[in-house]
């Protein structure tokens, strides 16, 4: 299941990826038309065809419309990612898995342990010095 989910994000980040390349390159086109000279937004340029200001808006039109399907790419993939983490969590939760939390605790749980063990075995071994001298 993971495998699919993760399959699922690198197919959306993918066409994420390619869309903004196309994107770039609607805009590139429309920036570079022949002739074209730059004019006021929504105005068409002087010295431009006919043929050239419909190719213009077309382009414009693609531009906005890969605008909203990158959005929409965006927004489904940060759900699919937050839906990916809740499963995960919940998964985790079932079989009893130790959270970094949980790992950071028993670290310090053993080396406070570790601490109390060297400070016995001091104890211990002055102990036992004092024992031999008095035997």
């Amino acid at each position: 299941m993971a495998d699919l989910l993760d399959k699922a994000i690198l197919i959306g980040i993918g066409l994420e990826k390619k869309a903004k390349e196309v994107l770039d390159e609607l805009q590139q086109a429309g920036k570079t038309g022949e002739g074209a000279t730059p004019a006021a937004e929504g105005a068409p340029a002087p010295g431009l065809g006919p043929k050239q200001v419909v190719e213009n808006r077309v382009v414009e039109d693609g531009v906005n419309a890969l605008k909203e399907f990158l959005a929409v790419v965006k927004s489904g993939k940060e759900k699919l990612d937050r839906e990916f983490a809740t499963s995960s969590e919940k998964v985790l939760e079932k079989f009893n898995v130790a959270t970094q939390n949980d790992i950071e605790i028993i670290k310090e749980m053993a080396r406070i342990a570790r601490e109390k063990v060297d400070k016995l075995e001091r104890r211990v071994e002055e102990l036992e010095a004092r024992l031999g001298k008095t035997e």
